[in-house]
């Protein structure tokens, strides 16, 4: 819940039908037509559901329809566990209302985690930030001059990245500033940028520390979307809910209870698991009113890709990409996030009955790289489901355009840059597991410094991918614009803010950005952000001078 303005949604989670695994059943449906409210009372059939489309009738409350049943997985009925909301952090300094904020940071191991399922909870001993359950969301203004006060509790080093932060290079927490074990570490910087879904998560032993747990949210306002907010433009408060998906792999239930992480570092693909958690949990239920709500994606996962969509193939509104609000909201039914990579939805429950339920899934689309999951990148799934519970009158008008004062106006162009940079993302043999990951021929140095950048310049990054499988490429320090994909215009979410964007096999973007004399000083990573990828070298320093 963003912020905390409200009661979050509670409720016990309906009967729920769980989707099998396999193809749906190509029975035809019953000949009764069910009825719009709650189905009738006889047992379902032993396949998958017909194709038919469903009457608005009276519910009937006999025996299913005398249809053929279908040949696929049965449907299993299920519990599916209830929706967890990312706790949000306190200012500890005493005065949540002034321009200066304080949090506290522990970073923690060995942390019994509870992680609820369909098919039953376990607990699964992860890392965690102040031994929380689940990952923290701070939420601050921009202006704000923030202090966070980092504990490393874990048996290793680690640090704490500002992911998409516009702040100086000492700050950014990198690799090369690392927070030693049993040590602390103040990060002191000010919020100088638009609002947005940032996030933190560690930048040394990157891959296992944020597969094991270690991840935050953070929620940057301004003036725009405040006024947004309180002018009823934007779902705000309890209907403003981020989501951090992420994939994991499980040790199997020998009964104790307790089931381990299970991490294999497939250098190829990155780290791919079986089991889709969502604010920590597998497939869960959110119980929403008939009204907009405003869902703030983060994909988490060291190497997936999602392509997020509702399972009716109903369109949401795209309102924001990594860095803040888009100009306009864009109208699609799905939304691409490689990871690293964030976007905030609206969806409008308003046109559902209270009762239905919507499925958000990923949809299957090409993928390179071997299949080296149970789960493999690119494969469809279930990710949760939104059950329509409460009638609500919504009092929001989502905006059509954002006023004249918000920074997403600011296009730079070409004319603007004095330099142009090529950034060629390759992989070759001979490097760990057989591979090596490369940027314009190089593996990552921490004593080298790649790319000189004058403080207070304009550039043009052309990143090109030669290698047969996709990279989101990430660079430190600032939040970018499109200016065009494999020669075409931007369109939809490459309109917006980006920190990070996915650049598939073949393909070459360009992207423009300021280096910010203000608060862009020192030394930066860019990398690509499958997190083995970029362990295996595929990463390099600039400099801002």
């Amino acid at each position: 819940m963003i912020p905390g303005t409200g009661a979050p949604i509670t409720g016990t989670p309906p009967v729920a039908l769980l989707p099998g695994a396999g193809t749906p059943g190509a029975g035809a449906p019953g000949a009764g037509a069910p009825g719009a409210g709650t189905p009738g009372a006889g047992a379902p059939g032993a396949g998958a559901p017909g194709t038919g489309t469903p009457g608005t009738g009276t519910p009937g409350t006999g025996a299913p329809g005398t249809g053929t049943p279908g040949t696929g997985t049965p449907i299993t009925p299920a519990v599916l566990p209830p929706f967890q909301f990312l706790p949000v952090l306190s200012d500890s300094d005493g005065n949540p209302n002034d321009a200066f904020a304080t949090y506290n940071l522990t970073v923690d191991g060995n942390v019994p985690v509870n992680v609820a399922t369909p098919s039953g909870n376990w607990t699964t001993p992860m890392m965690r930030y102040n031994n929380s359950q689940l990952p923290p969301v701070i939420v601050a203004k921009r202006g704000t001059q923030m202090t966070l006060n980092v504990q490393n509790n874990l048996l290793e080093d680690t640090t704490v990245h500002w992911h998409g932060f516009k702040i100086p290079a000492v700050q950014d927490g990198g690799p090369d500033k690392p927070i030693p074990v049993a040590t602390s570490k103040t990060y002191n910087f000010q919020l100088l940028q638009s609002a947005a879904s940032l996030w933190f998560h560690p930048h040394l032993h990157t891959a296992t520390q944020v597969y094991n747990g270690l991840a935050g949210g953070f929620v940057v306002t301004d003036d725009v979307s405040i006024n947004l907010e309180t002018n009823k433009q934007i779902p705000s408060g309890a209907f403003d809910i981020p989501i951090l998906v992420q994939d994991r792999s499980f040790t199997a239930d020998t009964g104790t209870g307790v089931r381990d992480l299970v991490y294999q570092n497939n250098t190829m693909t990155g780290m791919l698991g079986d089991v889709v958690l969502v604010n920590g949990v597998q497939m869960p239920a959110l119980e929403v009113e008939t009204r907009q709500y405003r869902f703030r994606l983060y994909n988490g996962s060291n190497a997936r890709t999602y392509d997020f969509a509702l399972s009716n193939g109903a369109s949401f509104k795209i309102v924001g990409t990594d860095g803040g609000l888009l100009a306009q909201p864009v109208d699609d039914t799905h939304v691409l996030l490689s990871a690293g990579e964030r976007a905030e939805i609206v969806i409008d429950f308003s046109v559902y009955a209270v009762g239905d339920n919507i499925t958000f899934i990923s949809r299957p689309f090409a993928s390179a790289g071997p299949a080296a999951s149970a789960l493999p990148n690119g494969a469809a799934f279930d990710v949760m489901r939104f059950d329509v519970a409460t009638p609500a009158v919504d009092d929001v008008i989502l905006y059509t355009d954002l006023p004249p004062n918000a920074d997403i106006y600011d296009r730079l162009t070409e004319l603007q840059a004095t330099t142009t940079r090529d950034f060629v993302m390759s992989m070759g043999g001979g490097g760990p597991g057989g591979m090596r990951f490369l940027i314009n021929g190089k593996s990552f140095d921490i004593n080298r410094v790649d790319e000189l950048v004058a403080a207070g310049t304009t550039e043009i990054w052309n990143v090109s991918n030669v290698s047969m499988m996709e990279h989101p490429f990430h660079a430190h320090a600032i939040q970018w614009q499109v200016l065009d994909r494999n020669n075409l215009p931007p369109v939809g979410s490459d309109l917006g803010w980006k920190d990070t964007v996915l650049v598939k096999p073949g393909e070459s973007i360009r992207i423009i950005g300021r280096f910010d004399p203000l608060v862009n000083i020192g030394k930066y990573m860019y990398h690509c952000h499958i997190l083995e990828h970029e362990e295996s070298g595929m990463m390099g320093i600039f400099e801002i001078l």
